[in-house]
């Protein structure tokens, strides 16, 4: 089509080819004749609706979609555009996928700023429906051009963006991060309470323990601050509206103890460590608990459980392991997690835990296979337990060099490299080339063409493929 083609001009010219009266289009497109008619011919002609452009293109044998570009110059006809036919035509767009025309749109649109309420609007309406990767292209035309740096829509706009940004990358997951942690504290509480839970995912999956701690403990004051906030409205005299969050608002009370306990055990300070713990212990003091809430609650018992057992571990108290298993056999899904405690405690002290691995071998063989490798890639398993699965590889290869066990250590670390190459934790790739290094002597042949062949992947696929790039490794 040339630039001189318009929708009107399409229409006029498959008529005088086919032949076609108004009735006859009319028939085939589903238009009454009279607004064909009025479309055509009237001055200032009919504007034509989305789902009128939609049945017009059908009607020429056009491919969906195919006239939108033509019918941007129809929204922008008036000197002053109609809000809600373009916020309807931007939404079919976003069903089609159609990006290019979106941005036209957009840019256009953006000549006046008042515009920027509708295209918030429709960001949140696609969101709010599921539609997070379609939402986006709104969310970055509200925080390019909102004038108040300070105004709550920037602040939900970069939120949403941060949020649709997260991925499997935990270096790019930390950038993302960065760029958006300066706005937590404009957003509403609701939307704080989850902007912190995940800014600590990030921190943590990258061992940014400092900021960790911090976020936590801001986590902690401010679901303090909710609940009471929560429990006045309930004593008020007005109805009351409960806070809409993401998770129950027991979960993000009892994340941020948790991931404080699970700092400071981190940094050795066990027995402070343990205050954290109780508090989430028992959460069933709770009030307003739906079903959800009520499995939350359940879920940080059993961990309290599990961490104080953890705990005792770390410390080097062995007559706790029989309990602990047991745990662990009653609730599958804290295997990894617990495996890796056992086994960093086994090399913190020197412990033989050769039976522990034994009873659990089945479940570490799943963590060694190829399948899993390719699931990782692919988005399986959240990115803390990918990170966990990747730091339980490198502890059970500590463990078997440790013990003269050559051919599992080297198994696990070529596993740990890959794990941490897919995630991109650089942190973790250089401690196990490190470790690999320490006793490459005792490879043989065939595990060191293994290792070439797996650092050269890693140099041949930065960011691509899951791999971030070995280069400026041991050679």
């Amino acid at each position: 089509m040339s630039p001189a083609t318009t929708i009107r001009s399409e229409i006029i010219n498959h008529l005088e080819r086919f032949g076609h009266s108004f009735s006859s289009f009319g028939q085939a497109s589903g238009i009454n004749k009279g607004v064909i008619s009025a479309i055509l011919n009237n001055n200032p002609p009919k504007p034509i609706s989305v789902r009128q452009i939609d049945l017009i293109t059908k009607a020429l044998g056009y491919d969906e979609g195919a006239l939108y570009e033509l019918f941007v110059e129809e929204c922008f006809a008036n000197e002053k555009p109609n809000g809600r036919r373009i916020g309807s035509f931007l939404i079919r767009c976003s069903e089609l996928g159609k990006e290019d025309t979106i941005a036209q749109v957009l840019s256009r649109l953006m000549e006046n700023l008042t515009y920027l309420t509708l295209v918030f609007s429709l960001a949140e309406n696609l969101y709010t429906s599921g539609k997070t990767k379609e939402s986006i292209i709104y969310y970055k035309c509200v925080a390019e051009h909102e004038r108040y740096q300070h105004s709550e829509r920037l602040a939900i706009s970069q939120y949403r963006i941060f949020r649709a940004s997260i991925g499997l990358d935990a270096e790019h997951n930390m950038e993302v991060t960065l760029q958006f942690v300066h706005y937590r504290k404009r957003l509403p509480e609701n939307y704080q309470l989850d902007a912190l839970f995940q800014i600590i995912n990030t921190c943590y999956a990258m061992n940014k323990w400092d900021k960790t701690e911090h976020y936590a403990d801001e986590l902690i004051l401010l679901s303090n601050i909710v609940i009471k906030n929560e429990k006045r409205k309930m004593l008020g005299k007005r109805p009351y509206e409960q806070l809409v969050t993401d998770r129950p608002l027991v979960t993000y009370y009892g994340y941020g103890y948790l991931v404080k306990g699970v700092v400071l055990e981190h940094g050795g300070r066990y027995k402070e460590s343990m205050k954290y713990v109780s508090v989430y212990a028992d959460l069933s003091w709770f009030e307003g608990l739906d079903e959800n809430g009520h499995l939350s609650v359940e879920r940080y018992r059993t961990w309290a459980i599990g961490n104080m057992y953890t705990l005792e571990i770390l410390m080097g108290n062995v007559s706790v392991f029989p309990e602990y298993i047991q745990l662990l056999q009653d609730n599958p899904n804290e295997i990894l997690p617990g495996l890796l405690t056992i086994m960093k405690s086994a090399n913190t002290h020197g412990l033989s835990v050769n039976h522990i691995l034994e009873k659990f071998k089945d479940v570490i063989q799943e963590y060694q296979s190829d399948d899993l490798l390719l699931k990782l890639s692919n988005g399986y398993m959240l990115s803390l337990n990918r990170l966990k699965c990747a730091n339980l590889c490198y502890q059970i290869a500590i463990y078997q060099f440790g013990n003269k066990r050559y051919r599992e250590a080297i198994r696990n670390i070529f596993q740990s490299i890959t794990i941490y190459a897919i995630i991109n934790k650089k942190g973790g790739v250089i401690d196990s080339i490190s470790l690999f290094e320490k006793y490459r002597s005792y490879a043989s042949q065939e595990e060191l063409k293994e290792y070439d062949n797996l650092i050269k992947r890693g140099n041949n696929h930065e960011n691509s493929n899951g791999f971030v790039n070995f280069s400026y490794q041991f050679k």
